[in-house]
């Protein structure tokens, strides 16, 4: 096994990867080891930019001007 090992927190399920030197500053926060036929929970998908007014009624006109064109 190398010097770098995965873990997790159990009450926000964040993993990282850590020194095994590190190992029990981590552990004296909350955090343990990831076994190895444990899964991490998958990362959650970003946020989209907030859309401006703006840029919703340059939006809104691209699609009416496409549907134009399809018509």
């Amino acid at each position: 096994m190398g010097e770098w090992v995965t873990i997790i927190h159990p009450e926000t399920g964040g993993t990282g990867q850590v020194h095994r030197s590190s190992l029990s500053q981590h552990y004296a926060a909350g955090w343990r080891l990831l076994a190895d036929d444990e899964v991490p929970p998958p990362e959650p998908e970003p946020e989209p930019p907030p859309v401006t007014r703006a840029q919703a009624a340059k939006a809104a006109k691209q699609a009416a001007s496409a549907e134009t064109k399809e018509n």
